[in-house]
């Protein structure tokens, strides 16, 4: 008696599998399931979100000023730009590297007559595998012409570098950041420069290269 239930058991055992892999199958043939390398689209609906104080500037001289407000959101750094009737013009994920991420300060420069730039200091949180590590890094916000709507992010280089090093060493880098025309050319640079290491951004024809 105790052999045929054991039998039953593993029969009954033996149908769920089953019926969990046609169930699997018939995703995947259906296309239920998400195929190698596909990219889901993103959902703004939060689980939990925090969103800082509103920063009024007016950013594109209209005499009517914006709205800038950086926010975490399940975790995710992300920076809002909104008009004066709060809505939304412009929104970008921060990438981070660790936990404790946070963008702390914003700069507004005119990089030249017609482009106009927000340099977003990121710091983008420590990590903790084997050695402590700390990084921060410019972001460079641009505009031409005063088009709101035409706003692109750009990644600069890190401004700085934490570490702890082998043999209980510790490495700091604190990199200065300035805006200055280099070449006399009439478009402001960005230099990053830590003693004679420097790092520059130049605005050539829409884009920010790196030097």
């Amino acid at each position: 008696m105790v052999h045929q239930t054991l039998v039953l058991f593993i029969l009954l055992l033996s149908g769920l599998a089953f019926g969990q892999d046609e169930r699997y199958y018939r995703q995947i043939l259906t296309g239920e399931l998400p195929k190698m390398n596909q990219q889901l689209p993103f959902k703004f609906g939060a689980t939990f979100s925090v969103v800082s104080p509103d920063y009024k500037f007016d950013l594109d001289g209209d005499g009517v000023e914006e709205i800038i407000a950086s926010e975490k959101r399940d975790g995710v750094d992300w920076i809002n730009i909104a008009n004066a009737q709060g809505y939304v013009v412009f929104r970008s994920r921060l990438d981070s590297t660790g936990a404790g991420s946070t963008l702390y300060k914003i700069r507004y420069v005119n990089i030249s007559n017609t482009v106009k730039a927000l340099i977003l200091f990121f710091d983008e949180g420590p990590t903790h595998s084997k050695k402590f590590e700390s990084t921060a890094r410019i972001l460079v916000l641009s505009y031409a012409n005063n088009d709101l709507k035409k706003m692109v992010l750009t990644a600069g280089p890190q401004i700085f570098h934490e570490k702890e090093a082998q043999r209980e060493q510790y490495y700091r880098r604190d990199y200065q950041v300035n805006i200055y025309d280099i070449d006399g050319d009439g478009i402001r640079e960005i230099a990053v420069q830590y003693n004679h290491i420097q790092r520059i951004m130049k605005y050539e024809n829409g884009i920010w290269n790196r030097y």
